[in-house]
């Protein structure tokens, strides 16, 4: 009879990844029909809020060139400016310490409160920081915060979190580089050596 019930509860455990798995689908697909970085950002929030009701949901950008196209594109949105925070790119680097790996924490969260944005103060007891990369560079973060300090512990899976990021930070080098997704690499040269500067 026992076997029965763990059958059951391995079912459940089954069922519910995969109910989890369709929603961060359905979020990628709009990422990836974002037509303006605006759109794309404004697709990835309502998402996340309205998918896996997330009550603190906020971007976070680096000061620095790299990630000055977003930036500019994100304050003319009037909805994701009040959710937008700019940081050092060295609080960014001190809080991925895994590189393109979402950061889950629920302890000594000092350091990430300085990702808040100052028009909102959300109060929170768990935080999900995960990477946004502009043609592979890391020019910020999304955030996900909870006033439930076991919504994110740091030995959970971040699987399907990660391969949201990497949709949408390829939709986002997309957006910014132009429909072919071709940079001149340094010195003006491209791939045949020819100077094009």
């Amino acid at each position: 009879m026992g076997g029965i019930i763990l059958m059951s509860n391995e079912e459940d455990l089954k069922s519910i990844n995969e109910i989890i798995a369709a929603r961060f689908k359905k979020i990628e697909d709009s990422v990836d029909a974002a037509e303006t970085i605006t759109g794309l950002f404004e697709n990835l929030i309502d998402g996340i809020e309205n998918e896996f009701t997330i009550p603190f949901v906020w971007l976070t950008l680096i000061d620095h060139q790299t990630a000055a196209p977003v930036l500019g594109e994100i304050k003319m949105s009037e909805r994701l400016e009040s959710r937008l925070s700019v940081v050092s790119k060295e609080l960014i680097d001190k809080i991925l310490t895994r590189g393109m790996k979402p950061v889950l924490a629920n302890q000594d969260l000092q350091s990430f409160y300085r990702l808040l944005p100052r028009s909102r103060k959300y109060f929170i007891r768990s935080v999900a920081v995960v990477p946004i990369a502009l043609d592979g560079q890391i020019i910020g973060t999304w955030n996900n915060g909870d006033a439930d300090a076991n919504r994110y512990e740091p030995d959970m899976k971040t699987d399907l979190i990660e391969s949201l990021a990497g949709k949408l930070s390829a939709r986002l080098t997309r957006l910014v580089l132009g429909k072919d997704g071709e940079t001149k690499p340094a010195g003006g040269h491209d791939q045949t050596g020819e100077n094009h500067d």
